[in-house]
């Protein structure tokens, strides 16, 4: 089925605008303690140590941007550095108490953004999204 331009139009300006006004919403939270670059680089490290380079792959970010928010994190004590014994181009990053609880907090933070932003909606509203995010992560993931 195909839809048409405006409605596709539409779509694009309204995906936009919601996402920009939730972008700002968080980054306003989140900004009282650290960039949303910076929590992305700390999400990361949730499980424990990580590379730089591991980082950078997974946000998909060039090494000098990692470099950059992890010497951010690290003025923060926030994060901190080791050197590999073996490696000594190899540095591993590992979460400070700091980090972890800032971690927790800022991911309440973030529960409680969304359960405020849709607290007016149904069960059935909130399954319709999820059926339609899905979907569309679906065909973005290259799947017809």
């Amino acid at each position: 089925m195909k839809v048409n331009d405006q409605k596709i139009f539409e779509l694009e300006n309204l995906f936009r605008r919601v996402f920009r006004k939730m972008r700002n919403e968080l980054r306003s939270t989140m900004g009282k303690y650290v960039s949303i670059n910076e929590f992305a680089v700390l999400k990361n490290m949730k499980e424990g140590a990580v590379k730089a380079s591991d980082l950078s792959k997974a946000l998909d970010v060039s090494a000098s941007h990692i470099t950059t928010i992890t010497d951010s994190l690290f003025e923060k004590e926030l994060i901190t550095r080791q050197r590999s014994a073996k490696d000594r181009r190899v540095v591993h990053l590992s979460l400070t108490d700091q980090g972890k609880e800032l971690i927790v907090k800022i991911e309440s933070l973030k529960s409680e953004y969304f359960k405020e932003l849709f607290h007016l909606w149904t069960d059935n509203e909130v399954d319709d999204m999820i059926e339609l995010f899905s979907k569309l992560d679906f065909t973005i993931d290259g799947h017809e």
